[in-house]
């Protein structure tokens, strides 16, 4: 009974001191004016760390909060890719499948680009100018403005009109606008209620404003901030929803128990390098959904940054230890911090 105790007693310390490194982390860049946001770590399939700190608001003062939404960027990629695999696995759509197959009106040296190199940013097309998010544009109009191949092709580029073109896809197949199709196919399913799509039509409730000024934690809290002015809309499934820390753990939770794809897909292509190509700011080479880092202890990322909305997942590849963080300002780097907060639990 005594070693019991013992036992029971060390673990009981062992998470608290875990908890209390995590909260010191937290509250100096917070301190600092680096971190402004959400914060859930995960370890061992059990919560250690909650964390809220700042203003969804701060003309209003508006604390952050469990209820607070954040537009969480790039990581609305990860929603796209497993909506594309999961009409894979449905015998929907191959990945070798050329894209004009399902996009009308395109140039014709865009129509022979596959799925696959779409999904890892090998289609050797443009990247979006900043003017795609001045005014709103239909998914269509924004197709038929900003997809143009570029003369450098066959090499990895990041660009957000990958996914858009992989937007265009899923409404082809399904018969459902992007956002009706992600909230069947994944949002209902695993009943993250407090997630949906930022569009100019709609107030959305407890949704953070978004602050930036491009200091990514070189700056002190007296530096100004300048409110976000794009239309996140014309993001679609390259950056058009929102969520909280906790709608996001239900995904992980989701993807570990295989309630969205399959083990073998799961195996086979969300927790998998995809190609060669290690980028090194990102840290990862890229699946099909994250970028996986292997060299060393094997973690996943998915990362997203629009003006002050910043966002980050990182987690072992079978999902037991995760780092959830959403920000809605730029001041801080938050590709580091969570690199820090997944070692303080590693």
């Amino acid at each position: 009974m005594k070693i019991l105790t013992s036992i029971v007693l060390f673990f009981i310390a062992f998470t608290c001191f875990g908890q209390q490194k995590i909260e010191d982390i937290i509250n100096q860049e917070y301190e600092q004016g680096h971190f402004n946001g959400s914060v859930l770590v995960v370890q061992k399939d059990k919560k250690v760390a909650e964390l809220y700190r700042g203003y969804a608001n701060f003309q209003f003062k508006v604390p952050i909060d469990a209820n607070t939404r954040f537009p969480i960027a790039s990581v609305t990629k990860l929603f796209t890719s497993l909506l594309i695999l999961q009409l894979h696995e449905k015998g929907d759509l191959h990945f070798d499948d050329k894209i004009g197959k399902y996009v009308d009106g395109l140039p014709a040296d865009c129509q022979d680009i596959k799925i696959s190199q779409l999904l890892i940013h090998r289609s050797g097309l443009k990247n979006e100018p900043i003017k795609a998010y001045l005014s709103i544009y239909k998914l269509d109009d924004y197709i038929k403005n900003f997809v143009t191949k570029s003369t450098d092709t066959g090499k990895f580029n990041y660009n957000n009109v990958d996914f858009i073109l992989l937007s265009k896809v899923i409404e082809k197949i399904t018969k459902l606008s992007y956002a009706k199709a992600v909230r069947s196919y994944i949002l209902s399913k695993i009943s993250m209620d407090n997630s949906g799509f930022v569009t100019d039509d709609d107030i959305v409730p407890n949704l953070a404003y978004g602050y930036h000024n491009y200091t990514f934690g070189k700056g002190k809290p007296t530096d100004t901030l300048y409110n976000d002015r794009r239309y996140i809309d014309n993001y679609y499934g390259a950056g058009q929803i929102y969520s909280t820390i906790n709608d996001l753990y239900k995904l992980i939770i989701a993807l570990k128990t295989n309630k969205l794809i399959s083990e073998k897909t799961k195996q086979t292509y969300l927790v998998k390098a995809q190609s060669n190509d290690f980028i090194k700011w990102i840290n990862g080479a890229p699946t099909y959904g994250f970028y996986i880092n292997q060299t060393g202890k094997p973690f996943i990322t998915r990362s997203g940054s629009i003006d002050g909305f910043n966002s980050e997942i990182i987690a072992d590849p079978s999902f037991n230890n995760v780092v959830i963080i959403l920000c809605n300002t730029d001041t801080g780097n938050i590709d580091q911090l969570s690199e820090k907060l997944f070692g303080a639990i590693n």
